[in-house]
């Protein structure tokens, strides 16, 4: 057997495993991912989890397997893979991801060589359903992002209101996270969580703006540590920040929509080419059989490709204002 044969076998191998353990994962994800998270805050209260196994639940695990979670934590870019997961706020460990990569891509390796494709199919499919889940986790990611840029001026208001009520910060923290709507109130939650199991006010306001990752979150954080450094009425602050962030998305939306002309002009002009040529292929396939029968085809198809490419990143830096 040739070295290719080999490489197909050990990616068919890697791959079937990689399918099966994501499976398992996600099964048991769906169904004793609740209990499960209970059951572990309980324990760490409790104190009966022991301080490694603790230590490594706030660290966050990459593999429920404790040889393969030290493995993959010997790669520091996996932990960008495992900032994604939290910020999606989705079950699963950077194992199963990567799991689930290497099954799609054998997967679709093993249909484009069935279905006896060419060379650049066989190349680019595995590469595209690799990325799959990527590329899921960051459109989940994007969707949870905004719906806590829009709750958060109301999660601001409730933190002000009870400090004003005569509640701590701590303790109003907590009750944003009881009485707030999601996923807002989970991250104020969990920043509560960690101030009672230890954490200073400073650790867990600067963790939760990491694992928000926004800009409104980022102000809050930086007023928060501010205010108590220098002093001053916080809950007169958070009031004052959430009328500045509803301002802000105001402004946001006003922009979004002036812009919006632009953007549909390239929707259009992007996918006019593509609309063309499927409405050619219909009508009259031999027309477009030139750019791949004739040699003189495909350069003028890498030009228009370039040329295609060019003018969508143009509009789509004109059109994307940052407010």
């Amino acid at each position: 057997m040739d070295n290719w044969a080999y490489s197909i076998l050990i990616l068919a191998f890697l791959g079937l495993f990689g399918l099966i353990e994501s499976v398992i994962m996600l099964w048991n994800g769906w169904n004793r991912t609740n209990v499960k998270k209970l059951k572990q805050r309980l324990q760490i209260i409790s104190g009966e989890i022991p301080e490694i196994k603790t230590r490594r639940l706030k660290r966050g695990a990459f593999s429920e397997n404790a040889s393969l979670d030290r493995f993959l934590k010997k790669f520091q870019k996996l932990d960008s893979l495992d900032r994604l997961l939290r910020q999606a706020d989705q079950p699963y460990s950077v194992a199963q991801v990567l799991s689930a990569s290497a099954g799609f891509c054998l997967l679709a390796m093993i249909l484009t060589s069935a279905a006896d494709s060419n060379l650049i199919m066989i190349i680019l499919a595995p590469v595209i359903a690799a990325v799959l889940p990527l590329i899921i986790l960051r459109v989940l990611r994007s969707s949870r992002m905004k719906k806590l840029e829009i709750q958060l001026p109301d999660a601001l208001d409730l933190l002000g209101q009870s400090m004003r009520a005569g509640h701590a910060f701590s303790s109003a923290l907590r009750m944003v996270g009881v009485e707030g709507p999601e996923p807002i109130a989970t991250e104020f939650r969990m920043t509560s969580d960690e101030i009672s199991f230890g954490s200073s006010i400073r650790e867990g306001i600067v963790n939760l703006a990491n694992r928000v990752d926004s800009m409104d979150m980022r102000y809050f954080a930086l007023a928060v540590l501010i205010q108590s450094e220098t002093g001053g009425n916080l809950s007169n602050l958070m009031l004052d920040l959430s009328k500045l962030i509803r301002e802000r998305l105001k402004l946001r939306r006003a922009v979004k929509v002036m812009a919006a002309e632009g953007r549909l002009s390239g929707w259009i002009l992007g996918l006019l080419p593509f609309g063309f040529a499927g409405m050619m292929a219909i009508l009259n396939p031999g027309y477009l059989s030139f750019f791949w029968m004739d040699p003189s085809g495909w350069p003028i198809v890498k030009v228009m490709a370039t040329l295609l490419i060019t003018g969508v990143i143009w509009i789509r830096n004109i059109t994307n204002i940052r407010v």
